[in-house]
């Protein structure tokens, strides 16, 4: 019985973490949608994997939500922050893609980010389904 507690206390304990995770990512994504002023349009498109976008919005608003996650600092992604945010069955793969995606020549640091993301969900399409960035 004390172990099932134990076990309790921290599905709890998770459950809320999970829920908190999830109230900051909705705060940024918020946030970052009024700081860029992006279309749910565009954020739609880019979802469905519509990389056919030449939207400054959007790639400056992809470039607040990868900074405000501590993904992308000092102009360029950090690979091993990015990876924290991924589910750990796609990490191993990830690492090498976004490696080589770092190196995709890019206009400003709007542009790095949308490239970045381009190059990533092109690469593996399965990511996009499980992470939410709109």
């Amino acid at each position: 019985m004390h172990i099932t507690k134990k076990y309790l206390f921290a599905k709890d304990l998770s459950n809320e973490f999970e829920g908190y995770y999830l109230n900051v990512q909705a705060d940024i994504k918020r946030d970052c949608r009024k700081k860029t002023g992006v279309s749910w349009g565009s954020l739609m498109k880019l979802k469905a994997a519509d990389y056919n976008q030449d939207d400054q919005q959007l790639k400056c608003y992809l470039l607040c939500f990868m900074q405000k996650n501590g993904i992308f600092d000092k102009d360029d992604i950090n690979v091993e922050k990015a990876l924290r945010h991924l589910p750990r069955g796609v990490q191993g793969p990830s690492k090498k893609t976004l490696e080589y995606c770092k190196k995709i020549p890019s206009n400003d640091t709007c542009d790095k980010a949308f490239q970045l993301a381009k190059c990533y969900f092109k690469a593996q399409p399965e990511v996009l389904k499980t992470v939410s960035f709109v």
